[in-house]
């Protein structure tokens, strides 16, 4: 009886280290700060993105826009590019619709981009020109991800 008690500490302690220890998944979900569209006082709008870094073996990029719920309809165009001033790196694909509280998640391709993924790319970001007024007559309002990293693939 007295093994039974002495083992029953030293289980516990066992099994609690294991959770303590054990690896965790460090690649998460991102999403950028709340970002101010033009036309609608109090509107603001945010960019989700599955990473931040996306390794070798990555596909896609995974993305949604989102309100805070003060904006009503909004138009939008989203792609992905790389911000260096020039537009020789971005993806084939571009989405657009309307939203008002967040749109469908939204896939770009890896493998369809404009440039090759032969080295570590840094500076990649998921774009969007949002219009508050449902009908792209006010100016667009430039929302952005937070800086993503395709790894060499």
């Amino acid at each position: 009886m007295k093994k039974i008690f002495l083992l029953i500490p030293i289980f516990t302690v066992f099994i609690s280290s294991i959770f303590l220890i054990a690896p965790q998944n460090k690649s998460e979900a991102a999403t950028s700060s709340w970002q101010s569209i033009k036309g609608v006082s109090g509107c603001q709008v945010r960019v989700w993105t599955d990473y931040t870094t996306y390794t070798s073996n990555a596909t896609t990029i995974d993305s949604y826009l989102e309100s805070n719920g003060q904006c009503g309809k909004l138009d939008y165009e989203g792609m992905v590019a790389q911000q260096n001033g020039t537009e020789n790196f971005h993806s084939k694909t571009m989405y657009s619709g309307y939203f008002s509280n967040k749109t469908p998640v939204k896939t770009f391709n890896l493998d369809q981009f404009t440039g090759k993924f032969d080295e570590t790319v840094k500076d990649i970001y998921v774009y969007a020109l949002v219009w508050a007024d449902g009908k792209k007559s006010t100016t667009a309002t430039s929302v952005q991800s937070l800086p993503l990293t395709v790894n060499k693939r």
